[in-house]
């Protein structure tokens, strides 16, 4: 792994620890194994060093390609397949979901560069999905995305324990993708349908 790459998953720990105000340039250096001089070499700066752990956030999210398996099957059955694939996505980047929650939660919105930036290419993919799922048009196809968008990554950061009340069963989080799925089709599709 490179030096860069090294800084960055340490910033994205510790940015979505703490905060970016109440991390310091020696937390990031000390996480990283590195000098604060390094992360100055790498990235000029805390703030720019933020910017480049959302702008990876992003483009990870962007780089996520449905499996071929994608393409077959009935429109429920292509829901869940892409409704697992994120929600396994979103666990194995949890530090970097918890990093944007963060972010949202601290500034009321989103960074500026996903608002202007991001939104656009994630909705035009969501668009594209939208329509090769088959689903009829939908004036409110948006809003029900985003809506599943939120459920998943608050359950995505959720640690186990704080899910064992919840759900009577070793894996909670199996629980919560097959009903993610099972809330999913409803919503998507306009009718109840049960997860085997």
């Amino acid at each position: 792994m490179s030096t860069k790459d090294r800084i960055l998953d340490a910033a994205v720990r510790c940015f979505a620890a703490g905060g970016f105000a109440a991390t310091t340039t020696r937390q990031l250096a000390a996480e990283a194994g590195v000098n604060i001089a390094t992360l100055a070499y790498h990235f000029g700066g805390k703030e720019k060093l933020y910017k480049a752990c959302i702008r990876r956030q992003f483009d990870n999210l962007l780089s996520v390609e449905a499996p071929l398996a994608f393409l077959q099957g009935s429109a429920a059955e292509r829901i869940e397949l892409i409704v697992r694939l994120v929600y396994r996505f979103s666990r194995e980047k949890k530090d970097q979901v918890r990093l944007m929650l963060r972010h949202f939660v601290e500034h009321g919105m989103l960074p500026d560069e996903v608002r202007g930036g991001w939104n656009h290419e994630l909705l035009a993919r969501a668009e594209n999905l939208w329509q090769v799922l088959g689903l009829p048009p939908d004036p409110r196809w948006k809003l029900k995305l985003l809506t599943l968008n939120h459920l998943v990554t608050r359950y995505a950061v959720t640690e186990p324990p704080d899910l064992e009340a919840f759900v009577d069963s070793d894996d909670p989080h199996y629980e919560i993708e097959n009903l993610l799925v099972e809330l999913s089709q409803s919503l998507l599709l306009g009718t109840a349908v049960a997860v085997g």
